[in-house]
């Protein structure tokens, strides 16, 4: 079908050219900050012990990523809602690759606990260890109470921590199952949980898909916080179910703004 005037195989062979220039932008930025993000890993234990101009580094580069997609713009509601004194663990929904130079717009000072496939990539993974992200071996005991101890001792010196509990992003759109991880943390440190909702970049980028769409414009919705009573099972189980669903209403109130423009 044609979209005014012109055939849909030349405006998707329009769209591939976009993407495929996008791509080689956001390759390039990468190395970039890369290097800059190394610069200051390397005296960072003189001028930045906790990594925090790093990490304002990286939340440069993403949203410079974001500016590569054809028409992108990302809009962040209920920034209030983040306390202004001391750390708290960001929880997020997970819908697309997109979902982490997004969350940059919340520009707030966090750490990234993210799958340790992601540190592997050459430049990108490089930079999130230089930054000081915590990698997550999923299926591995010994190696989720070493992220454990990683992730409380950042909180414990005022930085704040981001989760994607459904550990990968969504197939449907739909949310899948809450890791317990997370929760766990919180409830232990008595450290408040910011749910975030992300709505639109599966549409910007689906999981199966690597050519982006023209103007697409992502929402992030920031709920408010919610401080763990208890740090026993049952508490946590509750405390994740809570979450849930708060973030479930959210997105789907969220998605009905997002397809009305």
């Amino acid at each position: 079908m044609d979209r005014g005037g012109v055939p849909a195989e030349v405006m998707r062979a329009v769209g591939v050219l976009v993407s495929i220039m996008s791509w080689i932008a956001v390759s390039i930025l990468t190395v970039f900050w890369t290097v800059l993000i190394g610069l200051i890993y390397l005296i960072h234990r003189v001028v930045d012990p906790d990594l925090r101009i790093a990490h304002r580094l990286a939340s440069i580069w993403g949203r410079n990523l974001i500016a590569m997609a054809p028409g992108c713009r990302v809009k962040v509601l209920g920034q209030e809602n983040i306390p202004r004194e001391g750390p708290v663990v960001f929880m997020a929904n997970h819908q697309s690759y997109v979902d982490v130079p997004a969350l940059f717009f919340l520009k707030h000072q966090f750490k990234w606990m993210a799958d340790v496939y992601l540190f592997r990539i050459p430049f990108f993974g490089w930079a999130m260890r230089m930054a000081g992200y915590v990698p997550v071996r999923r299926g591995d005991p010994r190696s989720s109470l070493k992220t454990l101890r990683q992730a409380k001792d950042w909180l414990n010196r005022g930085v704040s921590i981001f989760i994607f509990p459904e550990g990968t992003r969504s197939r449907t759109g739909t949310f899948g199952v809450f890791q317990m991880g997370g929760f766990r943390l919180a409830a232990s440190t008595g450290i408040p949980i910011v749910p975030v909702v992300v709505v639109g970049t599966r549409q910007l980028l689906p999981r199966e898909n690597w050519t982006f769409r023209f103007g697409v414009k992502p929402r992030i919705y920031i709920l408010a916080p919610i401080t763990p009573s208890s740090t026993g099972l049952g508490h946590v189980r509750q405390l994740a179910r809570q979450v849930r669903v708060q973030m479930v209403k959210a997105y789907r109130q969220g998605l009905k703004e997002f397809r009305a423009g």
